[in-house]
């Protein structure tokens, strides 16, 4: 740094190493510009900002040490960690690209672009990153899950694998190492580990915390006749469609269940258990145990062979099916198709589909394309090539406050739904309606690997990228799917 550190920042600085996190803040804030207007000053407190979650004014801090000392590497890094945590990757590439130009040989700066690079799906670009510190520092745990997370997206597996087995090895403690071994391990089929080792999800920095009741113990498979227990939903809504399902099975039939799931979601799982209390807010009466909805199949020890895969597990409402069907009408192969997850979460990247690439689809003689979705996406529709034709449904379409009722109605209503990797895909298969899925050519764990069936949903049929980003090919492949389908 070009000038020496005050007096203040130091003496600040020791009171953070002696966990006086709030003396440290206030001396900073007393010393004012005298310690802030330092590089150093600004790098401890977007630490302490950081160990208060306040990530926003953190990365200020982070970024205002940058100004006053471009060459402090320490600071770059930390900006490219906390912009990654407020999924705001470019900059955060930005970041750890400069990080790297200040310091070249330097371990961090490369293990943040890394992690920068995967989140941006750029596996290739974050192999090398890690390599290169592997090259001097073979042991060090954050390059080695960095290898181990790209190696599975390029789809290497045992290499990932063995070098996911390292990084744990190295930090055994560490929450991330686990969490991405999991995911392998389940995306391979080696469910009852994977679940258990997934579990390591609730540690990871930025992640929701565990639902929690005061004083109700977590449910871990004791017997449950005459129990009364709070599940809550938690996840996304695919996640949570997909795991429902194990509420209306033993051992949850014997007990009394009460589900806390967004209020978008209650209606929908209402209708599905109908036994349970469905609510959106935590249950206020006595309760004996207590379990985050995606952690049951952990709990189970569910594996392939002992998913419950009976389908319909969700309701439709007729009424509604009847209203969409009539403006529907009956003419044509009616396909409903979903193109676009929520582009605002990193894990869309990769598995949204342009919708200009569905048109050999609408080419298809007697084929009709009806919009499943009404926002993520919809802006597409102002710009397909011409001659393709997308029906839409109308400005009343899934406009209340209720997820998936009319999408479910429309599903029901139509011959086939052909989805990328979203929710929706999720409700056809639960509604046990015929629906193709389009996958990337590394999907999400629980589409599994080398099949063209789910085992979660038995009308679901797989159509998975043979070389990664190329849909082209696979909706080739449904063209000729559907020259047979009537």
């Amino acid at each position: 740094m070009p000038n020496p550190i005050p007096s203040t920042v130091t003496a600040a600085f020791r009171l953070y190493q002696a966990a006086r996190s709030d003396a440290a803040f206030a001396a900073l804030e007393e010393a004012g510009d005298a310690a802030l207007g330092h590089a150093a000053g600004q790098l401890l407190l977007g630490a302490l900002l950081l160990d208060r979650s306040d990530l926003r004014r953190a990365a200020g801090a982070f970024r205002r040490a940058v100004l006053l000392d471009p060459g402090f590497g320490r600071a770059c890094v930390n900006a490219s960690v906390v912009l990654r945590r407020l999924n705001r990757l470019e900059p955060a590439r930005r970041a750890a690209d400069w990080s790297v130009c200040v310091d070249p040989v330097g371990h961090a700066a490369r293990n943040a672009r890394s992690a920068v690079l995967l989140d941006l799906d750029r596996p290739a670009q974050a192999q090398v990153d890690a390599d290169t510190v592997l090259a001097s520092a073979p042991d060090d745990a954050e390059a080695l899950l960095n290898r181990g997370v790209a190696l599975q997206r390029l789809g290497r597996f045992n290499d990932a694998k063995a070098t996911l087995d390292a990084a744990v090895s190295c930090r055994p403690r560490d929450p991330a190492a686990h969490h991405a071994r999991a995911y392998l391990r389940l995306l391979q089929g080696d469910l009852p580990d994977g679940w258990i080792e997934r579990e390591a999800r609730w540690a990871l920095p930025g992640h929701a915390p565990l639902p929690r009741l005061a004083e109700v113990p977590l449910w871990a498979g004791e017997p449950l006749p005459g129990r009364t227990i709070a599940v809550f939903g938690d996840e996304g809504r695919g996640d949570m469609i997909q795991y429902v399902r194990f509420l209306r099975q033993p051992p949850f039939d014997q007990a009394r269940v009460v589900l806390s799931a967004p209020s978008y979601m209650v209606r929908l799982f209402a209708g599905a258990l109908p036994a349970a209390d469905v609510i959106a807010s935590p249950p206020a009466g006595p309760v004996d145990y207590q379990i985050p909805l995606s952690r049951i199949p952990s709990v189970l020890g569910t594996d392939l062979g002992t998913i419950p895969a009976q389908v319909p597990y969700l309701p439709v409402e007729s009424e509604r099916v009847a209203r969409w069907r009539s403006l529907i009408g009956d003419h044509g192969l009616r396909i409903a198709i979903c193109w676009q997850g929520n582009p605002g979460t990193p894990v869309d990247r990769g598995r949204s589909i342009p919708l200009a690439s569905f048109a050999p689809l609408a080419a298809v003689p007697g084929v009709r394309l009806i919009a499943l979705q009404a926002r993520h996406g919809v802006d597409q529709l102002a710009n397909l090539p011409a001659g393709m034709t997308v029906e839409v449904l109308g400005p009343d379409y899934d406009r209340g406050p209720d997820s998936f009722v009319d999408p479910a109605a429309v599903a029901q209503a139509v011959d086939l739904v052909i989805s990328s990797d979203t929710a929706l895909a999720h409700l056809a298969g639960a509604l046990g309606r015929p629906v193709w899925l389009a996958l990337r050519r590394v999907p999400d764990f629980r589409w599994l690997l080398d099949r063209d069936d789910s085992p979660w949903y038995p009308t679901m049929r797989l159509f998975r990228q043979r070389s990664e980003g190329d849909w082209g090919e696979l909706i080739g492949r449904m063209v000729e799917a559907l020259r047979d389908y009537r």
